[in-house]
């Protein structure tokens, strides 16, 4: 189905720092959770953070976790850019999260701005994996499948660096995967064939 001469679908792509910055902080001070979606390989983090007492590490993970899910929700129900005011700061100052997560993130801050703005790194890293540019031969396969046009959709996906093991199905229309396991992600046809075959 056409609107002019534009398809009615559209597949919009990101690399939100919220959740890059979310799991950067998580692979700083060993945060994943040991349970699917997250996978403990491939972490990074130039930060050198100093051991954690187990009752810290303890709080640590459990109010990283639902800082995750409170941007995830926030951007699965606001398009492209969650309340940033609330769940992250591009200023480097956490004074809304509690603690002792706020301060882990003030002080690693510094470390992931560098990283998200070098050259061959960061942003522009987890953005060479985009998969827009070969998503219309997807969905004209699925339209030579059916032998109709797809009915309009819109289809978000978020790109992190690493630590999920799986594709996350946030939602019909939203999900969020890992570059990190590019051929169980993005280059996972089978998984986008079907998802257009489940909007169309």
């Amino acid at each position: 189905m056409q609107k002019g001469t534009l398809p009615s679908w559209l597949l919009m792509t990101d690399a939100p720092r919220d959740l890059n910055f979310a799991i950067y902080v998580a692979c700083s001070f060993d945060l994943l959770p040991d349970t699917l979606p997250f996978i403990k390989e491939h972490l990074w983090s130039a930060y050198p953070a100093h051991p954690l007492e187990t009752s810290e590490h303890k709080t640590l993970i459990a109010q990283w976790k639902q800082w995750w899910d409170d941007i995830v929700d926030d951007r699965a129900q606001n398009e492209l850019h969650g309340r940033w005011i609330k769940y992250y700061s591009p200023d480097g100052h956490f004074s809304g999260l509690p603690q002792p997560l706020g301060q882990k993130c003030e002080a690693v801050f510094p470390s992931f701005r560098d990283w998200w703005g070098m050259t061959a790194g960061g942003q522009k890293g987890v953005n060479y994996w985009d998969k827009a540019s070969e998503f219309q031969p997807i969905v004209k396969q699925v339209e030579t499948e059916l032998e109709r046009a797809v009915q309009p959709f819109r289809l978000k996906v978020d790109y992190v660096y690493t630590g999920l093991g799986s594709i996350v199905d946030v939602s019909s229309t939203y999900a969020i995967m890992s570059v990190h396991r590019p051929n169980a992600s993005i280059y996972n046809n089978d998984w986008w064939l079907a998802k257009v075959r489940e909007l169309a």
